[in-house]
């Protein structure tokens, strides 16, 4: 490479050589400057620091106030500028006097440090320069007031690290020591952090607590009860008695399962379920009175168990929606055959061998039915009127229209999508046309209710205390009071007693009726009721029955017909089924395709570094 260098430039003219010179210059210092900091994040990631042991001595006073004596052991490898200590003085009145040392065998040398602080956090920065060795620094500091006196006892509720502590401690071992006079059968301890934490407490009211390891970001907190008396001089008084109420909690914390197995013992202690009941009550009451008012149906004006005449002069689609709230296909026959019935259409069985038009018709086991339009009543219903423009002008061609043209105009692809547009278009002119019956509710009361269930569940779900979570169950039952989206009208629900009569009329007929036959209009008029009604195969039983043979035909359409009935059904609900899928899978295709682990109410707080 250098060969080939020196080369280009002996080669190179005097210009391209003063050129190629400034270059290498301007190279050699590019990468002069950069080497340093190419090197230096390097050199920062092979050093590193241990803290493997950390000594706490803390001694309360008659005043209440804590003096604290801390050693620790850092272990560098590579080099340091100092180390970090950092305090919280919360649940206290301050930290005051801090002062840092070097030991150094039998010499303690003071070191300087920097202090900042954010609210209640103390920042030390104490420098001490440090490569590839073992030293021991000790921080002496005074915490005031931090013992909380109460009627019953007095606290020491200290946390000496917390969960913003980085470093791991190999050790930790505090030592707390009682005012003079201090007796141990009057002192009680607790330990908040790992489980691996141990405790004893000592003659004279000494207290100590050992932790090995404590990970980063893991806390560690002493609690220390003693009596009142061991300090007078304490500013943080408290006239209310806590005594329970701390060993309660710290009972609490060390049997996790102390309180399930209370409330097995006596679950009438549990606030929690008094709350429920007394919510499950509002709810349900709530509830009941929306229910009765915006769902519960209307007494009918008429009672009774058979209704032996049309009640009302109704088109059958209408009775349909009346009684079911929806239109079937088999409706589509009902009103068909109502016209016939009206004379506004003709209808004319035709044999398999009678002008067939196709092969279709010509492979039927069974005739065809032609239907021709005929005079056109003033007095028609809208849905009545749509069906004659849709099946005898849209499907149909001069005023008629094949039963089979019907069903295969649906099953043709091309005219699908047209087919179920009208359908639609069909029911909703039914619905309309059964508008009086009928009460459409408003959405409000729906969302209102739905709402104020969701407020309840989410609320108890993510504010509530852990113990009252389960509350959120009690707004489960609002949902079974959600009023429907629409109920039948005063006037509906009578005439929705007197169809249901009928229909039970007709189910019954050959057991109540006399043993005179039906006549035949009657029959052809209860017929298309009966298709709308589900009643229909009954009343072909009727047929058989009840209507002597001689006449059985005679009629405008003909009793006969009626046989047929199950082969119009089948024809009209592949019809519609048939439209539905074709159109639908037309507009679907396209191109692509869920020590105690407690504390943590104590002051204080901290960690420790080193930079």
């Amino acid at each position: 490479m250098g060969a080939a260098i020196r080369a280009t430039f002996k080669a190179a003219t005097g210009g391209q050589k003063r050129i190629i010179a400034v270059a290498i210059v301007v190279a050699g210092l590019f990468y002069s400057l950069l080497l340093p900091l190419l090197a230096q994040p390097a050199r920062a990631e092979d050093r590193s620091f241990e803290i493997s042991e950390v000594e706490i001595h803390a001694s309360i006073d008659r005043d209440g106030n804590m003096q604290v004596t801390e050693l620790d052991t850092y272990h560098f490898n590579g080099a340091f500028n100092g180390v970090l200590v950092d305090l919280n003085s919360s649940g206290s009145d301050g930290i005051e006097g801090f002062q840092a040392f070097e030991e150094a065998g039998q010499q303690s040398i003071p070191l300087e440090f920097e202090q900042t602080a954010d609210g209640e956090k103390l920042n030390y920065k104490v420098y001490a320069k440090s490569e590839n060795e073992t030293k021991v620094f000790r921080y002496t500091y005074t915490v005031k007031n931090v013992v909380q006196v109460y009627a019953d006892t007095s606290e020491l509720y200290w946390k000496f690290f917390d969960e913003t502590n980085p470093s791991d401690l190999g050790k930790v071992r505090i030592r707390v020591e009682l005012p003079e006079g201090a007796e141990r059968e009057r002192v009680q301890a607790f330990g908040h952090g790992p489980a691996s934490g141990t405790l004893d407490i000592e003659d004279r009211g000494v207290v100590r607590f050992e932790m090995s390891p404590l990970p980063s970001g893991e806390m560690l907190e002493v609690r220390v009860l003693f009596p009142v008396s061991y300090v007078p001089g304490s500013a943080k008084v408290s006239p209310e008695a806590m005594l329970e109420r701390i060993l309660e909690e710290e009972r609490r914390w060390a049997d996790p399962h102390a309180d399930r197995y209370e409330d097995e013992i006596n679950p009438y202690s549990d606030p929690s379920l008094y709350g429920a009941l007394v919510l499950l009550i509002a709810n349900l009451v709530g509830g009941t009175l929306v229910y009765r008012k915006y769902a519960a149906k209307y007494k009918p004006d008429w009672k009774g168990k058979y209704y032996r005449e049309l009640p009302g002069d109704v088109t059958p689609a209408v009775v349909s929606y009346l009684m079911n709230y929806r239109v079937a296909s088999r409706d589509l026959i009902a009103t068909l055959m109502d016209l016939v019935r009206k004379r506004c259409v003709s209808m004319q069985a035709v044999e398999p061998d009678e002008g067939s038009r196709s092969v279709f018709r010509f492979r039927r086991k069974k005739p065809d039915y032609l239907f021709r339009l005929g005079v056109y009543a003033s007095k028609l219903s809208p849905h009545e009127n749509l069906l004659i423009r849709w099946f005898f002008r849209k499907i149909g061609r001069s005023g008629k229209v094949w039963l089979s043209d019907i069903r295969e105009q649906a099953e043709e692809k091309e005219d699908a999508a047209a087919f179920v547009k009208q359908w639609t278009e069909w029911k909703g002119a039914v619905a309309k046309a059964a508008d009086p019956y009928i009460e459409t509710r408003r959405p409000g009361v729906r969302r209102s209710i739905l709402g104020v269930a969701l407020l309840q569940f989410f609320g108890f779900l993510f504010l509530a205390p852990e113990d009252w979570k389960w509350l959120m169950f009690c707004a489960i039952p609002l949902c079974f009071f959600m009023p429907p989206k629409r109920r039948r009208s005063q006037m509906g629900q009578t005439e929705f007693a007197k169809w249901k009569a009928f229909k039970r009329f007709l189910r019954d007929y050959s057991r109540i009726a006399s043993r005179e036959p039906m006549a035949v209009h009657l029959w052809e008029h209860y017929f298309v009721y009966a298709i709308s009604l589900g009643e229909a195969k009954r009343m072909i039983a009727i047929t058989r029955v009840n209507i002597p043979e001689e006449v059985s035909d005679q009629g405008i359409m003909g009793i006969g017909t009626g046989y047929y009935y199950a082969d119009w059904t089948h024809s009209f609900d592949q019809a519609v089924s048939a439209a539905a899928k074709t159109a639908n899978s037309s507009s679907d295709s396209s191109d692509g395709g869920f020590f105690s682990g407690g504390g943590g109410g104590g002051g204080g707080g901290g960690g420790r570094g080193a930079f």
